[in-house]
């Protein structure tokens, strides 16, 4: 079964020529540190729609990319539906996006639902959840072989044992694969009910520590505190997605967490399109060496 696409035309462009001018010029202007680590075993990117989250987003794929660690990708999704349980798996057939499609690696998702004792396959919990969709026309363009393994996680402490397995999988038997975790940071301000910072700049700068928080413990990997931290302050929506992301990384011999690239919502509205907003949401590029 094909997953169609949920948020083509909405997140970002549905037409195939717009999508793929949009996605290369993304990828063209996201800059890459002089000094990035050369064996990167995964990252995380933020999943709002290009026009906000986009180049932050293309940051850490352009780094896979140029490690060469975009070909085969087990991809960690958010759970914005409440439909994953500890792990869902599609694991047949192709997702398509305005591109094309996007295969199935059958063989690794195979290999995961033997040898990870919470996985299971699941193709109806991704058809409405957009973390894991809104990469993959950026990732086509960037790596035109790409093959993934779509896995929605939950936010719960088991994310971590999920994570640690399928890192463990990974390196036994698939040493080329990467982990790509999906999550946006701080939901702040009045439309989304949470202003404990109060409004205006004061509120936005709460938002940043509340955000800092979460990317210091993402950085020193400290996988088994995120889903704490991301429930107690609010600072994600992917906290099962970053947790397990951390486990698989760590699992696979990663060591160190490096952010690329943070920036919010209302920066973007204010750099980009001259506007104010007391609402922001963070998003950051991190990859994991």
């Amino acid at each position: 079964m094909k997953r169609q696409p949920y948020r083509a035309g909405s997140f970002y462009e549905a037409g195939e020529d717009a999508c793929r001018r949009s996605a290369r010029k993304i990828l063209d202007e996201a800059d890459l540190p002089e000094n990035l680590p050369e064996n990167l075993f995964g990252g995380l990117v933020p999943h709002a729609g290009w026009a906000f989250s986009g180049l932050t987003a293309a940051t850490t794929l352009k780094a896979l990319a140029k490690r060469d660690r975009l070909k085969r990708v087990v991809i960690f999704g958010a759970d914005h539906w409440g439909t994953a349980g500890d792990g869902a798996v599609y694991d047949k057939d192709a997702w398509l996006t305005p591109l094309g499609e996007v295969p199935i690696d059958e063989e690794l998702a195979d290999a995961l639902l033997k040898n990870c004792s919470l996985l299971r396959a699941d193709a109806s919990a991704h058809s409405r959840e957009h973390s894991i969709e809104v990469q993959l026309p950026l990732m086509q363009v960037a790596c035109d072989d790409v093959q993934i393994v779509p896995i929605i996680i939950s936010p719960t402490p088991n994310a971590v044992q999920t994570g640690r397995e399928i890192g463990e999988v990974l390196a036994r038997d698939f040493p080329d694969a990467a982990v790509l975790g999906s999550t946006d940071l701080t939901h702040y301000g009045p439309q989304y009910g949470f202003t404990p910072g109060g409004t205006g700049s004061g509120g936005l700068e709460w938002a940043n520590q509340n955000d800092a928080r979460v990317l210091e413990l993402i950085e020193l990997m400290e996988a088994d505190k995120v889903v704490a931290e991301t429930a107690a302050h609010q600072s994600a929506c992917g906290g099962g997605a970053i947790a397990a992301t951390i486990a698989a990384c760590s699992a696979m011999g990663a060591t160190t967490g490096h952010t690329l690239k943070y920036t919010t919502s209302a920066e973007v509205m204010r750099d980009v399109y001259s506007q104010q907003s007391d609402d922001s949401v963070g998003y950051a590029a991190v990859v994991f060496a």
